[in-house]
């Protein structure tokens, strides 16, 4: 232990004129056992607000779950239903496709071109009965030429309009 001497300490010109400690005034002691009783109370309501906030916690967790869970299904039964329907759109075109290729040819063909193959066949046949008529008479040359006129039958009452 130093010794101190009074030469260690300053001295000031300076003096607090104010007490140091202030006497207390109201001399009564606040009661041990309400202040205990209202601690208990705050704590208590602590631990239920705790408590309260855990369950909403867990509550939120669980419609966020269940939220996460139906977009999940959602998802995969889109998946299912578009391959359902990927599956249904190719049997659809097999049997389309089957029902094209039992279709005759002649409907895909355009309407100036089956004329053109009905004019093809008109003129076929015209020549071919030019050559089978000729091949009897034995002519050669424009057959028109070479017909002779025909007189018109005679006229009935019941076939006038057939005839004609």
């Amino acid at each position: 232990v130093k010794p101190y001497s009074a030469d260690n300490f300053s001295v000031t010109r300076y003096h607090i004129s104010e007490p140091y400690v202030d006497r207390e005034i109201d001399g009564e002691q606040p009661d041990a056992r309400l202040a205990a009783e209202e601690e208990g109370k705050r704590l208590e309501e602590l631990h239920r607000q705790a408590d309260r906030e855990r369950r909403e916690q867990l509550e939120k967790a669980h419609l966020r779950g269940s939220h996460a869970l139906k977009k999940v299904h959602l998802a995969q039964d889109r998946e299912r239903l578009l391959k359902e329907l990927e599956q249904m759109q190719n049997m659809d075109r097999m049997r389309r496709r089957q029902i094209v290729a039992q279709m005759p040819p002649q409907l895909f063909v355009p309407a100036y071109k089956r004329m053109e193959v009905k004019e093809e066949w008109q003129r076929e046949l015209e020549f071919a009965f030019e050559d089978m008529y000729s091949k009897d008479r034995k002519m050669k040359g424009d057959l028109i030429l070479q017909f002779e006129p025909q007189p018109l039958p005679a006229p009935s009452d019941r076939s006038q309009d057939n005839d004609l």
